[in-house]
Order: C-alpha cells, then structure tokens, then sequence
C-alpha cells in the first residue's frame, strides 16, 4: 500500500504536482475493498465498545475517534495522526505549527505515515458528525492508500453520505454481530511484519516532563564518560544523561536507552519529513544541511518495497515516511541528499528538543544555561508554504 510514485486522479490520469486529498464519486479507482456503512442509529455503546477494541496498530487497523465540533480541514487528519501515536508541536511557534494548520500538507503526512507505518484498515467512529469536506478528504486517502475503510454512523446517516454512496461499491451493516466481523476484517494487502520496530508501543510522555532523562546527538565516536560528565556541566542539564552509539555503530536492534530515544521520535514528531531527518541526523552523525536522501541512508541498499539493510530497525519507518512524504509533496523530484528548506531545518531542531536531545558542544565552549536546549535560540520566524 505504499503511495504511488506520481500522485494521480483515480481514472488514471498523472498530475505533475502534489498529492491533493480530493475526490469525486464519478471517478473511483478501482479494486478498492468495499466502504463498509455500520448503522448504529440507537447509539447503542457495545458499537463504539467494538471499535475502540478494534485499534490493533500492530495488525495494520487503528480507530480514528474525532474530535468533537472539530470541523476545520485539517482536524480529521490530526486524528488520523494521533491514533497512529503522532503527537502535534505543542508549543504554539509558528514555524512549527504552520505545516499542521494547512490541509494538504497534514492529509500528506498522514497518508505518508500510513503507508509507512502499514495501516490497512481505518475505523472511523462518529461519522454522522463530520463534515462533507472530511468525507471528501477521507475517500481521497482511501484512493491513495487502497485501505479498507469502515464507518460507524451513530445516528442517522449524513445526507453527505447518503449523496456519494450509490456511486460507491460499499456494505451496510446494521448488526452488532455483523459490525464486529467488519471491524475485525484484518485482509491487508501489506501486512506488517513480526520484525519491525514496535512503535505502537511508544509510552513516551508529551509534552516532555521536565527533568527527565536526556540524551546527547551522537558524534562520529562513542563519548566517554568524561565527555557525557562535561557535556553535562557545559550544558548545564538539570537530568540523567542517557549514552547512544556512536553515529553509524547503531545495531540492528536497539538497546535499553535507543528504545527509549526511538519511542520519543516515534510519538514526538508528526511531520513525516522531520522525523526522518532527524532519525539521518542521529544514525549519520551529519547536520541538517548534510542529510543523505532518506531512500539512502549511508551505505544501505534496497532488498524489497520499503524496506533498508543495515538500518535499525527502529528508524526503517521513521525513514520511509519522510520518503513516501517527499514522493507526495513533490512527485517529479530528482534523487540526492535530503534537502531541508530553512524552516524544517528550524523543525528538526525544535523536534530535537522535544526529544530532548542535546548537541555535544565543541571542547571549551562556553556554551551556558540559555543555550543548552536545541531551539532555545531560533531564527527569523517564516510561515512554511511547501512543507
């Protein structure tokens, strides 16, 4: 279910720019699984029970539960993020917020991570409450994604709905016991794999708390303990410390502290692009402005769709969602290094602190208390208009 390389209509049609989340009824890829409508018009609870017991992030199925009177564009796909464990900037810069309030670009990074993540099944509960343009923007991602799509109407169908719904193969259920062989329906095309990273896992708190343990953004060598000690006292961290490999001596499964680091960028980060910036940055040891293309971490070579040797596994997703993002933001791009416009460079450096993730300073700077965090000092601020 990976994204197609070029974005394009359902007929077949190729666009030339980027991935849009819109949609007709007229023009339906085809193959699709059908829509499944759940008609519970009593707002019986055992439905929304059933759904909610139906988010299996690690079989490839989440449920979406909206947020209530939330009916800007963007909304609906804030909630796709956060029940695949993505959590939005927090701190209300416009530099970081920005790509979040722009519907496009929020749609995109959820189909990026979808893909990336193997989410086949989308559960969405509280239907007869979205809007028309929701609707419109979650049959684009079905499309796109070619994922089962199941809706639970608790009240009447929406006449939004009603409109579309005979221009579309789909099954109504009425039952509880129908509902709940459709909310189990586990038919996935990609499914995910017993090997990969258990990102679904990621119990890491957000905001961060303070005090709690920190780590330092490896360097080309493993530092000592004098060096953690020292970067410690330069930085002035008021926190444990945590060691990581040195860049490019990650093993293939992570270590206590690693699993610790990897479930924040997991949860922490939810712009695809940022993420995987920051997972090169850790893994290469090179700045922002140095990254190789996600597609070609280091040395690491391609052995089937989506998947890298030689890359932790914690970070395979991390890096093929910022691709999978890139593939959809700009289609025609040209293979090379990732390439980081000033404000996601700005991004990646809130993204790291809110990892709390710390740069070594060089020896004898006198770096001090108001520079000790990434993104403590930040430049001028700009909107974003391409991320």
């Amino acid at each position: 279910m990976t994204p197609r390389k070029t974005a394009g209509t359902a007929g077949g049609e190729q666009a030339t720019g980027p991935w849009r989340p819109t949609w007709s009824p007229h023009r339906t890829r085809p193959g699709l699984p059908p829509l499944t409508v759940v008609h519970d018009p009593g707002d019986d609870y055992a439905f929304m029970a059933a759904a909610l017991a139906a988010h299996t992030p690690q079989a490839g199925r989440i449920t979406v539960h909206p947020t209530p009177v939330a009916s800007a564009p963007a909304s609906l796909a804030h909630d796709l993020l956060r029940s695949m464990g993505k959590h939005l900037p927090h701190d209300g810069s416009p530099e970081v917020v920005g790509w979040a309030a722009q519907a496009e670009i929020a749609w995109r990074a959820a189909a990026a991570w979808m893909s990336a993540l193997r989410i086949g099944h989308v559960v969405v509960t509280r239907t007869h409450r979205i809007s028309s343009r929701h609707f419109e923007h979650l049959f684009a991602l079905r499309e796109l994604t070619g994922m089962r799509l199941t809706l639970l109407c608790h009240g009447p169908v929406p006449p939004a709905l009603s409109a579309v719904l005979p221009a579309l193969a789909h099954e109504a259920v009425h039952t509880w016991a129908a509902a709940h062989r459709a909310l189990a329906a586990t038919e996935l095309a990609d499914p995910p794999t017993a090997a990969r990273f258990a990102w679904w896992e990621a119990a890491a708190h957000f905001p961060p708390h303070p005090g709690e343990p920190c780590f330092l953004l490896p360097a080309r060598r493993t530092p000592s303990r004098t060096d953690i000690q020292a970067a410690s006292c330069r930085l002035d961290l008021d926190a444990t410390v945590l060691p990581l490999p040195a860049a490019g001596r990650f093993p293939p499964e992570p270590d206590e502290h690693t699993t610790l680091l990897a479930h924040r960028l997991h949860a922490r980060i939810a712009h695809p692009v940022h993420a995987a910036a920051l997972a090169l940055r850790i893994l290469t040891g090179r700045q922002a402005t140095q990254l190789p293309h996600p597609a070609t971490p280091g040395t690491n070579t391609r052995t089937e769709p989506g998947r890298w040797t030689g890359t932790p596994t914690w970070a395979v997703d991390l890096i093929e969602a910022g691709d999978c993002f890139g593939n959809l933001d700009r289609p025609t791009r040209a293979e090379g290094p990732l390439r980081l416009s000033g404000w996601d460079q700005t991004a990646v450096t809130e993204a790291a602190r809110t990892c709390t993730l710390h740069e070594l300073p060089a020896p004898g700077s006198r770096q001090g208390r108001t520079r000790g965090r990434p993104g403590s000092t930040r430049p001028g601020r700009s909107t974003p208009t391409t991320r």
